[in-house]
């Protein structure tokens, strides 16, 4: 008896560095930012309680940045699908280059975000390399203004260049994990191609894709670097108006509002999410 308590004592002693790291820092963080959108633990004024700082939440300017954020990171969300399950699927079997292609998507990895959004932009720019190349083959007339657009095309292709690598780990492993013997008695019953992926590999392989998917909303929902640089002037992402309200109009009980705002809505679309995808994988 002893024994066993003093081994659950060790297991949790262990856990100490990892889980008292978050409790600690990302917890009292957190609460800090909540508490500072009250007016309370304030860096250049007084401090004390009221609501005045939340009042930012009305304007416009707030709500159309909240709306492009989630704009930008559902459309990173179904790029990164739309290319890394396909690759997946691909990278399933041995096949010629095989070994090369997976080292080439592993690039993105080892590029800081901020370097990846000047790389991409020369690319994506009027004069840049695809709108040459759409030029030469009369694809389009004229260039296509594709860097700084209104609808953020540019943090979008980003995003999704930026963070596929990553998808692309999760979800490989999530249909390396599709046994082999399941695939071969479908095609003995018959089943083709699409019959495959509709009733064999998208529901086996839906946990990862969730997964997957989850973290990419996050990573590019609360994204500074790449809406940054490649972003429209108006509006800005919540990250870059959060940064702008403390940093140059030193507002920083607002910025702890919009703090707030992000991790606030991060956490309702994750639950959403999750609830969703629970329904998905019962039936």
């Amino acid at each position: 008896m002893k024994s066993s308590t003093r081994s659950r004592l060790l297991d949790w002693l262990m856990l100490v560095p990892g889980v008292g790291y978050i409790v600690l820092f990302i917890t009292s963080s957190i609460l800090v930012t909540v508490l500072q959108s009250f007016g309370l633990f304030s860096i250049t004024g007084v401090s004390r309680f009221t609501l005045s700082h939340w009042k930012i939440l009305a304007t416009k300017g707030v709500l159309d940045s909240l709306l492009f954020s989630l704009k930008m990171g559902a459309g990173s969300c179904v790029g990164t699908l739309v290319i890394a399950f396909p690759l997946a699927l691909f990278l399933r079997k041995p096949t010629p280059g095989k070994t090369t292609l997976g080292s080439m998507v592993k690039i993105p990895l080892f590029v800081p975000a901020l370097v990846a959004a000047f790389l991409i932009a020369n690319l994506i720019s009027y004069n840049g390399l695809v709108n040459v190349a759409l030029v030469f083959f009369r694809i389009v007339r004229k260039p296509i203004p594709m860097l700084n657009d209104a609808f953020g095309l540019g943090v979008i292709v980003i995003q999704v260049w930026k963070n596929l690598p990553f998808v692309l780990l999760i979800m490989s492993a999530s249909v390396a994990g599709i046994r082999e013997d399941i695939i071969d008695a479908a095609r003995n019953l018959g089943a083709g191609r699409i019959a495959l992926l509709r009733n064999i590999y998208i529901p086996l392989a839906m946990p990862g894709v969730l997964v997957s998917m989850i973290l990419m909303f996050i990573m590019a929902f609360g994204d500074y670097p790449i809406t940054k640089i490649e972003g429209p002037v108006y509006p800005p992402s919540l990250a870059v108006r959060m940064y702008t309200t403390a940093s140059l109009y030193q507002q920083w009980n607002e910025a702890a509002v919009i703090g707030v705002i992000i991790i606030v809505t991060a956490l309702f679309v994750v639950a959403a999410y999750s609830r969703l995808a629970g329904i998905i994988t019962k039936d």
